[in-house]
């Protein structure tokens, strides 16, 4: 078979993103280390060595110190291996603590592309906390705030991670002391301001405070970026909630971060919430315009007092430059509480009509020009006190009981009982939960442990437009009908099906499978797929769709979380889960159904196809377009996917249009270049098109061939499940799954 060659541009694949995800754990290839870490630096040496001591002065001499062995130092020219090559150009930071990252201009050796590499010590995840990050980050839609991110890995003989992301310039930090030469304009200070301020409020809409912003907090672009301002440095991070409920502050918090920029809870070692990270903004907003206008930056031993009276509007020649209308923000800070919501919208109102009111031009750039590798030297990211406690409290250990939910929920050692059934299912525990029903894990009451199932329930209590499981049901057990002749491996053994009157619900028990395509991708290696394991799942994908319609069923919610992959012998197999929305494209002869009129949306937007988006009927091509789009997103994360940042339905439905119909003018990695022909086959199907899947799969097997991914090899999840997953909630994308009760035939 003929395949579809075409050149593309460079690839950066990276999640979420426009980024590619990356990832976790395993030793990557990389030369040999000429330094070696210390298994003694620890987070809490780290903690001793980097917060100052209270009391009498120690005489230098007698002072315990903790010997910092530097990292492995990446020459100029060396490569570091990883699901892409880099080559490393030059270092453009260097650590000199523990909690310090090194930052190197690398290229992508296939596409030459420009790229920065983040280096930190792998024990203390700083870096992997950041890659979780920015995933989720790159999901957001709206204008872009943090960098993009394109690979994660660790190098373990070196016991160092990295990260790859897409190129950054200088600090506005570095930009003030090397390009301005002393404080931003105010036309340019506001600018900056509402992209800092949009950048902390994507933040915390993840459920995270960033507990350090400063001007060395933020970097500027580069080339056609300049302008943009990323928000990055992300080791002292922390989440504020816990299962949707905002934690309760602890009684006591090491000081840590910038004296200059830090809020007064910080510096009387008191929990920080959202208002922090804002009061912090607000110090470096007043800073970019006037830095006399922070009075404590010339007496330090009286900050707290001083910076009391600046959020009261009354600092020292705290408005000698910036104008005065900001009382509006401060006194909004000044009045919140540790759990208190902030109004975002308040605080970019106010930014909004000091602009006007002033007339300050909102495209005002003071470094324009002047940001190149050649302005950042050195690392000045300590320049103005920063001090970073070795506590690593990112994630907040559980304090909430969970809220008491409608439905009776399972404890271990509980059964289930069906009606007219004589032996029970025993929970072992719980392994998620939805709207209306969850998943335990369970084994049969009359037999041991050693065969355990997934049991799913669905309360009887729900609106009945909203209750699928009768139509999974009915799916699982024609799949197994197939399966017992040897046929069907891409879909879950259906064991036994229920109604429990004590937990007034219905039930099905079904075989265990391990996480989803998305999890792995987003939790377990945290980077994207090679190009091999994503071209043996986009064969078992399809496989899955092909044999779903020989029973004459559409699946309607085609998505990487939509798949697992199996456990034990069985982790190779990628399953088709999730048969809620699927639905009969045939009637009882046999016949294709007539198209309804109109139908409501079933799905989710990112991968719903354009007949969806415009509530038309869907059919067999309607399931392959939308997985053409998880395939484009596997193998080009960063492009694959260019309506990734849009929320709004007509955007992405034209994005959709022009994913297919100008093909060419996408700017897609070399190999999703090759797919045109598959592109163009399938857009020019029709309703009723009986799918040619040998020709889809001949046409996979051959562009996996010509651009040598191996479909015989080892899987990149393979062996890395049993380590923890990076979160324990379950946040992949949920469907939209609305409408009628009567669409489930």
């Amino acid at each position: 078979m003929k395949t579809p060659n075409a050149k593309t541009p460079g690839l950066f694949s990276s999640k979420r993103t426009k980024k590619p995800s990356t990832g976790g754990g395993g030793e990557l290839n990389s030369k040999k280390s000429r330094t070696k870490l210390t298994s003694g630096t620890t987070d809490k040496k780290a903690s001793t060595a980097l917060t100052s001591t209270k009391g009498k002065k120690k005489d230098p001499s007698n002072r315990r110190k903790v010997k910092v062995v530097p990292m492995k130092c990446f020459a100029n020219g060396e490569s570091v291996d990883g699901v892409q090559q880099y080559k490393v150009s030059n270092q453009i930071r260097k650590s000199t603590k523990p909690l310090d990252i090194d930052v190197y201009v690398v290229k992508e050796v296939e596409q030459n592309e420009d790229l920065r590499m983040k280096v930190a010590r792998q024990d203390l995840k700083i870096l992997k906390v950041e890659a979780s990050l920015l995933r989720k980050l790159e999901k957001l839609p709206g204008e872009k705030c943090f960098v993009s991110m394109a690979e994660y890995g660790s190098i373990g003989k070196d016991k160092i991670e990295f990260l790859i992301v897409s190129p950054f310039g200088s600090t506005l930090y570095e930009v003030m002391k090397k390009v301005t030469n002393g404080p931003l304009s105010l036309d340019c200070a506001f600018s900056v301001g509402h992209q800092m301020l949009k950048a902390i409020c994507d933040l915390h809409s993840l459920g995270y405070i960033h507990r350090n912003i400063r001007p060395s907090a933020f970097n500027v672009g580069l080339g056609s970026e300049e302008t943009t301002v990323f928000l990055q440095d992300f080791r002292a991070v922390r989440k504020f909630e816990e299962q949707k409920k905002h934690v309760t502050a602890r009684s006591s918090v090491k000081m840590f971060g910038t004296n200059r920029f830090s809020s007064r809870a910080c510096q009387n070692q008191k929990d920080q919430g959202r208002k922090d990270d804002l009061e912090s903004f607000l110090y470096t907003l007043f800073y970019l315009m006037d830095h006399d206008s922070l009075a404590w930056k010339k007496d330090s031993s009286n900050s707290i007092t001083l910076k009391e009276a600046f959020m009261t509007s009354e600092g020292k020649d705290q408005f000698t430059r910036a104008p005065r209308s900001l009382e509006t923000i401060l006194s909004l800070v000044a009045g919140m509480e540790f759990s208190s919501v902030p109004d975002y919208d308040a605080f970019k109102n106010c930014l909004d009509s000091i602009q006007t009111g002033q007339n300050y031009n909102k495209k005002a750039c003071d470094w324009s020009g002047k940001t190149g590798l050649e302005e950042i030297v050195g690392d000045t990211d300590r320049s103005v006190e920063c001090r970073v406690t070795g506590e690593r409290d990112a994630i907040v250990k559980s304090v909430h009981k969970s809220k008491k939910p409608n439905r009776k929920k399972l404890h271990p050692g509980d059964k289930i009982l069906a009606v007219g059934a004589t032996s029970a299912w025993k929970v072992i525990n719980l392994l998620g939960s939805g709207g209306f029903g969850d998943v335990y894990k369970v084994h049969r009451d009359n037999q041991p442990e050693t065969k355990c199932y997934a049991l799913k329930t669905e309360s009887e209590e729900g609106e009945k437009r909203y209750l699928r499981l009768k139509i999974e049901v009915t799916v699982m057990m024609k799949t197994a009908e197939k399966k017992k002749k040897g046929r069907f491996k891409n879909f879950i053994e259906f064991v036994d099906r229920g109604k429990c009157e004590a937990l007034k619900c219905k039930f099905v028990v079904m075989g265990l499978v391990g996480p989803s395509l998305e999890d792995i991708r987003r939790k377990y290696i945290l980077r994207t797929f090679t190009k091999s394991t994503a071209f043996y799942v986009a064969i078992e994908t399809v496989t899955a769709i092909r044999d779903l319609h020989s029973l004459g069923y559409l699946h309607r919610d085609i998505k990487p979380a939509n798949y697992a992959v199996g456990i034990g012998s069985d982790e190779a197999t990628v399953y088709m889960l999730d048969f809620g929305i699927a639905k009969l494209y045939v009637n009882e002869n046999g016949d294709h159904k007539v198209k309804r009129k109109k139908v409501k949306f079933l799905g989710t937007l990112r991968y719903a196809c354009r007949a969806c988006m415009t509530q038309m009927e869907q059919g067999r091509k309607d399931d392959l377009e939308t997985w053409l789009y998880m395939v484009a997103d596997l193998l080009d994360e960063r492009r694959g996917m260019p309506w990734r940042k849009h929320a709004e339905l007509k955007t992405i439905l034209k994005l959709k249009d022009e994913f297919f119909k100008e093909f060419d003018a996408q700017p897609f990695n070399k190999t999703l270049k090759r797919f045109k022909g598959l592109f163009d086959y399938i857009d020019k199907m029709q309703y009723e098109t009986t799918p040619d899947y040998e020709y889809i799969l001949t046409f996979l097997k051959t562009c996996a061939s010509d651009v040598g991914a191996k479909l015989n090899g080892k899987w990149d999840w393979i062996g890395q499940l049993k380590k923890k997953a990076f979160e324990s909630e379950s946040d992949s994308e949920k469907s939209d799954k609305k409408g009628s009760g009567d669409d489930d035939e």
